[in-house]
């Protein structure tokens, strides 16, 4: 019954199962990929897609939320048809939500022209803005860091005090050296200064850093894996990704005045990219674990999605840009949320250190 519905609709329509073969495709689908029904039903999705395309991304965002979604411009280009963009409707049907309905519509080329100059026009202003605060911001962290050193140098009798005056320059010095990585990335170059670190004596520096700032009425449970390798990332990054998942921690444990942090080896851990790659292992494992309210099932498909927050004042920057940088360092990070427990995992492959 569902597909002499679906033949009936005038755009071109298809159905994955869960193992993204198409079950079904309407007369419309066959006329929009050039090939009958008979070659196309049975066989994988990713035949008639780009290799670099990330359908595979969505279905597996759509099968996460049993929600449907809208791509308002994804390529469909094949040796028949290139350049083409298309609106995508992909939906999972009602009674079993791993087989999903494509629904595709072509966009005209004033529409593809649009959407390039209106995401061209974006990309220059995000720059821009980028460069404006990482000048406005340099000048206020020197002044910081001077006063810092002269009351340092005032007191140096007080231990408490200057162990806090030295921990503002640490994270002064740590600052700048982000707003100049930011300026890097800003120029699409790569991530660079890498090295091999010990990533406990980096959660015990943020952990240190947060009593003394925005969780200092939060207590910090520890479990660590004492023979847990070295991780091989950038050091500034790696601390201002933690620091990012630590605020938002404590701001969730408001209630229960804890947060977890553990490592540990988990040689089960592995991840594919692409369709057809072989998996690859990511062992080297950090988990940031609340016990507040959770994320709301809405929400936590598209958490590492920009603009996406659940706070009132949020901008929905943080985990974006928490996910971006480990993806630039060639780690992964997902999360497990419900009411009571949240836990974001990290995870980086295991490298030699020569």
């Amino acid at each position: 019954m569902i597909n002499s519905i679906l033949n009936e609709l005038r755009t071109p329509v298809f159905l994955v199962n869960k193992n993204d073969d198409v079950v079904y495709i309407n007369s419309i689908g066959e006329e929009f990929f050039g090939h009958s029904a008979n070659l196309i039903i049975g066989s994988s999705l990713y035949n008639l897609i780009p290799e670099d395309s990330p359908v595979s991304i969505l279905l597996t965002r759509v099968r996460k939320s049993k929600q449907g979604l809208t791509e308002e411009s994804l390529d469909f280009s094949n040796i028949n048809f290139p350049n083409r963009k298309v609106r995508a409707h992909i939906v999972p049907l009602s009674f079993d939500s791993n087989q999903i309905i494509f629904q595709l519509s072509e966009l005209t080329v004033s529409e593809m022209f649009q959407s390039q100059r209106i995401n061209s026009k974006i990309s220059k202003s995000f720059s821009s803005m980028i460069d404006m605060l990482m000048h406005e911001l340099k000048n206020p962290l020197a002044g910081i860091k001077g006063a810092s050193q002269l009351i340092e140098s005032d007191l140096n009798s007080d231990k408490n005090v200057k162990e806090l005056t030295s921990l503002i320059n640490i994270e002064s010095d740590r600052i700048v050296s982000l707003l100049n990585r930011m300026e890097q990335i800003n120029n699409n170059d790569v991530i660079k200064d890498q090295e091999f670190l010990n990533v406990h004596e980096i959660l015990n520096h943020c952990k240190r850093v947060a009593q003394n700032s925005f969780g200092s009425n939060i207590k910090y449970i520890e479990s660590f894996d004492p023979s847990l390798p070295h991780i091989y990332a950038n050091k500034d990054l790696l601390i201002q990704i933690f620091l990012n998942l630590l605020k938002n921690a404590c701001e969730a444990a408001s209630n229960t005045d804890k947060i977890k942090i553990k490592t540990s080896f988990n040689s089960d851990k592995k991840i594919s990219f692409s369709h057809e790659e072989v998996p690859s292992s990511l062992p080297l494992q950090i988990e940031i674990i609340d016990y507040g309210s959770g994320i709301t099932k809405s929400l936590l498909p598209n958490i590492f999605d920009p603009f996406i927050s659940s706070k009132k004042e949020g901008k929905g920057l943080g985990l974006s840009i928490v996910a971006s940088g480990l993806n630039d360092m060639g780690a992964v990070i997902d999360v497990t949320s419900s009411p009571g427990l949240t836990n974001f995992i990290i995870n980086f492959p295991l490298k030699k250190n020569k």
